[in-house]
């Protein structure tokens, strides 16, 4: 029988450490192994009360999670979207406007995640979704090895005690991209990001970019501005200089403070009042504390008896 192939995880512990882990596809045994722990777990998650995904919807509507409103935006947003495919397939209309279509359909794709969010969250409650769960979780270990092709972890509770370290997590995506055939670059494959991306309205990283290849941000009224790689708005001198601005283009610091010059406050008469310096707001505070100790009343009578402290020894 052929050595099955394993995969090279390169990756961190909790701490930071370089971590190096393999993981190899599950063979008929492990398939077997992990099929018993679905029943069993789909099995004990109806005994504690978990519905059956035929019964969500109904659940939902009826406690006002998904209501008849969500529906129709639901069906609305995916109508928009297949809407705004054909167009882009098809083609004849302007650059311009084949552009702003390409971002309105990025907008209704995160519109349309969020809506569905919950309904998401609210499956894998499902007998069926932490049956599924644990099936996956049982893969994960049973696949997991080390240098020498032994499992990682000699037992389940081992396993699920670090099942949130990086290294675990890192095989458990790249098992799963393996095992149901998910594709890593599959936002790169939408028609709105593969249109911009092929007219160079975007990165390689799929974020807009202007003519000049600089990061830019639309807001919902089509407003376009300059940003910098942690999403700060900004403009460029005439020597191509990073400046940070406001939102309305108003210089700042890098701190976020404007860059303006300062002009003295006015007095009712109209004249500018001295801006105090830091020794005179020093002695400003001073006078005020020896004022408020002035008047103070004096405390009389027989002073306290304090309690000894406690020692250890």
């Amino acid at each position: 029988m052929a050595k099955q192939k394993r995969v090279k995880i390169n990756s961190t512990d909790s701490e930071g450490n370089a971590k190096v882990v393999y993981f190899k596809l599950p063979d008929s045994e492990e398939n077997k192994s992990a099929q018993l722990a679905y029943n069993k777990a789909f099995r004990e998650a109806l005994q504690s009360g978990a519905v059956l995904r035929q019964k969500l919807s109904q659940i939902m509507s009826e406690q006002g999670i998904w209501d008849d409103k969500k529906e129709a935006k639901y069906n609305e947003i995916l109508e928009g979207i297949n809407e705004g495919e054909r167009r882009l397939n098809k083609g004849g209309i302007s650059l311009n406007e084949a552009r702003s279509l390409a971002i309105e359909m990025r907008r209704k794709r995160v519109e349309f995640r969020g809506l569905i969010a919950e309904r998401s969250s609210m499956d894998s409650n499902t007998a069926e979704g932490q049956a599924d769960n644990e099936r996956f979780s049982h893969l994960v270990y049973s696949c997991l090895l080390n240098e020498k092709g032994e499992k990682l972890f000699k037992t389940k509770e081992a396993y699920e005690n670090s099942a949130s370290e990086p290294y675990v997590i890192d095989t458990a995506g790249q098992l799963a991209e393996k095992l149901y055939g998910l594709d890593p670059n599959y936002e790169k494959g939408l028609p709105e990001n593969k249109f911009l991306s092929s007219y160079n309205f975007s990165d390689e990283e799929l974020r807009l970019v202007n003519k000049d290849g600089h990061l830019i941000d639309i807001d919902q009224d089509g407003v376009e501005r300059l940003i910098s790689e942690d999403g700060r708005f900004v403009t460029y001198d005439k020597d191509g200089e990073l400046q940070f601005v406001d939102k309305d283009g108003n210089e700042v610091t890098e701190d976020g403070d404007y860059k303006q010059e300062f002009t003295p406050f006015l007095d009712d008469s109209g004249k500018p009042i001295p801006v105090p310096t830091d020794e005179q707001e020093e002695d400003e505070d001073e006078e005020e504390e020896a004022a408020e100790a002035k008047k103070a009343p004096a405390k009389r009578g027989r002073p306290k008896k304090t309690q000894p402290k406690a020692q250890t020894e």
